[in-house]
């Protein structure tokens, strides 16, 4: 089976053309600097990150709630099965410890020292769920995240197409960001528990994150950044989402579906 990095290929198709308004005069060359003006009002992508365990007692009633609570064109939704109860008799059979140090990352940043799960964390800037939540309570991590986003002085446009990802943007010099690459698998499926806490139970999975690929930094301005290229074929079911992040668990400030 071809690896993720190795299926990217055909992920990246450009799709309608970005939400911008730049309006130039004739004998303008290509000197265009960005303004607040460019960039039309739209909802932008949210990213909401799901941290699960099969081994969580508190996870399996609470996925459901969950999951249609997160049910939104404007929210792309990215599963993340951590390995902390996996002693407890039942190995989650998509979990890592990449997506362990992801939630700590995030909890760090927060100047926390506890972490729950399942944990819904909105474009790493808000959190909630803890032990399911209620629908009410995970939109309102959801609108958080995107009152935050509002209030932001610059703004930042993401756009990918056969070859490379785009980054547009007012703000010329900021701290350093990561450019990453999220596959995932574009489906839900309902796993059954064979052991351990949940045994027996069913258990919903929406999106399993099962690479994260960093294919450059930003730190202002506009940027174009190289794919990864592959002669292989893209493993079917197989999706993708190019997001920019400050490092170590800081906020997603552009997200750009590419599946």
């Amino acid at each position: 089976m071809a690896s993720p990095l190795q299926s990217l290929l055909k992920l990246f198709k450009r799709k309608k053309a970005p939400p911008l308004a730049c309006y130039l005069t004739l004998d303008q060359d290509d000197s265009h600097v960005h303004t607040a003006a460019c960039f039309v009002n739209v909802q932008p992508l949210a990213v909401a990150e799901i941290f699960q365990s099969q081994g969580c007692k508190a996870c399996a009633p609470a996925m459901p709630t969950i999951l249609e609570a997160t049910q939104d064109p404007n929210l792309q939704v990215l599963t993340y099965d951590v390995t902390f109860f996996n002693h407890l008799g039942w190995e989650d059979t998509y979990a890592s410890r990449r997506w362990d140090e992801r939630l700590k990352n995030y909890v760090k940043k927060w100047g926390r020292n506890t972490l729950f799960t399942p944990m819904v964390v909105v474009n790493g800037v808000a959190d909630g769920g803890s032990g399911g939540g209620t629908k009410e309570e995970i939109g309102g991590v959801i609108q958080s995240a995107r009152d935050i986003a509002h209030v932001m002085d610059w703004h930042i446009l993401l756009d990918a197409n056969d070859t490379n990802v785009k980054i547009d943007s007012d703000k010329l010099e900021t701290t350093r960001h990561d450019v990453l690459v999220i596959v995932y698998e574009d489906k839900t499926e309902v796993v059954k528990i064979g052991k351990g806490p949940n045994k027996g139970k069913k258990v919903p999975h929406k999106n399993v994150v099962r690479d994260i690929v960093k294919i450059g930094e930003w730190t202002g301005g506009n940027m174009i950044y190289d794919l990864p290229v592959s002669s292989a074929q893209m493993v079917p079911g197989t999706a993708a989402v190019a997001v920019v992040q400050e490092p170590l668990g800081g906020p997603i400030v552009a997200t750009a579906k590419i599946a």
